[in-house]
């Protein structure tokens, strides 16, 4: 009889245990899956925490080639099609460019404005813009802006390096969507003046037929090698301020384009944990035209960034060196809100009240993480509190590009800046109690660096305690 006994008390704890599986299945947070269909990607039940980052991070594997050869080549970040990122940064496009020593790209053009950050090597850019050729000398460290419309022809002048460049592209034609313009054709590529009847080309540049398709180009795609001579020659007039040789009237300071390097910018702020720079719109005229800054934040080996928000901008980051994880909080009831959406689509319509008590119960936060490296990309936007921290195997280096950046400030929770800190007296009180708000202030006060900070592992191997609060 005790056996029969253990066993029905045995079942029944076996179906108690499944019983409370299933609701707290059913209450999950809703994160990030891959749908059936197709590899797409889509919002659902799946997760109680968004471990591999999306909508926010992007891997690799979200790539596709633009171009290709063996000289280099071309990818370009898919879309942020997510209804979370759509509205702030939707429009913009994020894209990387490798080219083998000596090799040399195709003049053309985009319709969007170019912002870019060489990650490695050093080359040659030469635009053709307001009537006039402008030749820059670009190297590891620089950022620049090129306007939409300017033709742009570049080189890698390093003889054993490759010239490598992160971009973020702002479309003016079609939002989301750019498309490269080449006067010149060649192999796999055509020029867009063959799109133009005949008679139009021969009015238009005086010339006979024959003498048009001597124009024909003779690159053998997009990204190809030049000779170690020709290379020299191209960047002979070259310089950091952008004075090049070249016909018309020279342009004004203000309208003036040029590398900023942004290693020699005097840092925003600096430890021993990492440091960080940022170029303006007080720096740059046409970064202030685009409402956006440039920063890098470089973090050493095993610390992290404090963990901060924007007010008002969102953050397009792109690892360039190292790698490590970010974590950021996302308001739990967004999930609510994409779900409620896919409802409607199927045609399950709900009351409003309910929908708006679903909310209520719902609010909280869930943890948005993922394991990033070298080519990750990570959108934050703005009011949402995220960290960076930095591997144990080398430093972490992350460029920032910032959108929307106009009245932005950057808002610090923990460290010795933090904005908790300025918490008076008698919130603590209603806060935490009398006797909690002791305990709160030396958790707030506790940190005595500021926006960089030793890491997780750091502050074991240190000896420092985690307080609960």
């Amino acid at each position: 009889m005790k056996t029969v006994a253990r066993s029905s008390l045995l079942a029944l704890a076996l179906v108690l245990s499944l019983c409370l599986s299933l609701s707290f299945a059913s209450r999950e947070e809703v994160g990030w899956r891959r749908g059936e269909e197709g590899g797409r990607e889509e919002w659902g039940k799946g997760q109680s925490s968004s471990e591999g980052g999306r909508p926010y991070h992007f891997g690799e594997e979200s790539f596709r080639e633009w171009a290709r050869t063996r000289h280099g080549h071309f990818k370009v970040l898919e879309r942020f099609d997510d209804e979370l990122l759509r509205g702030s940064v939707g429009d913009y496009r994020v894209a990387c460019l490798d080219a083998a020593p000596r090799a040399f790209l195709q003049p053309s053009h985009y319709d969007a404005d170019e912002i870019f950050y060489v990650k490695e090597g050093e080359g040659v850019l030469v635009v053709l813009r307001n009537g006039r050729r402008e030749s820059f000398c670009v190297r590891e460290g620089d950022v620049m802006v090129i306007p939409a419309g300017s033709i742009v022809y570049s080189a890698n002048t390093h003889r054993s390096r490759w010239f490598r460049v992160v971009m973020l592209l702002n479309p003016v034609a079609t939002p989301g969507r750019f498309e490269e313009f080449f006067p010149i054709g060649g192999q796999g590529m055509e020029s867009f003046f063959r799109a133009f009847s005949d008679e139009v080309l021969q009015a238009a540049f005086n010339s006979r037929r024959e003498e048009l398709e001597s124009m024909r180009g003779q690159s053998k795609g997009e990204i190809w090698q030049a000779s170690e001579e020709q290379i020299r020659e191209l960047s002979r007039s070259c310089s950091r301020g952008g004075r090049g040789g070249g016909g018309g009237s020279g342009s004004s300071k203000e309208e003036e384009i040029k590398p900023r390097s942004l290693p020699s910018q005097k840092p925003l702020y600096s430890n021993n944990h990492g440091r960080m720079h940022i170029i303006t719109g007080d720096e740059c005229r046409h970064l202030r035209d685009l409402d956006m800054e440039v920063g890098i934040a470089n973090i050493t080996r095993g610390s992290m960034l404090a963990p901060r928000y924007t007010t008002r901008a969102t953050k397009i980051a792109v690892v360039v060196e190292g790698s490590g994880y970010f974590e950021m909080a996302c308001p739990h009831k967004t999930g609510t809100d994409s779900g409620r959406s896919e409802r409607r689509e199927r045609g399950e319509h709900g009351r409003e009240e309910e929908e708006e008590q679903e909310q209520k119960e719902s609010r909280g936060y869930r943890q948005v993480r993922a394991q990033i490296k070298e080519g990750s990309v990570i959108v934050l936007p703005a009011g949402h509190p995220a960290t960076f921290v930095a591997g144990n195997e080398g430093n972490l280096a992350v460029i920032c590009f910032g959108v929307g950046v106009s009245n932005d400030e950057e808002v610090f929770l923990a460290g010795r800046n933090s904005l908790l800190k300025q918490l008076d007296a008698p919130a603590k009180t209603i806060l935490f109690g009398e006797q909690g708000r002791e305990a709160a202030d030396r958790v707030i006060g506790a940190q005595t660096e500021s926006v960089f900070l030793r890491g997780p592992q750091q502050q074991q191997q240190h000896g420092g305690g985690v307080s609960d609060m």
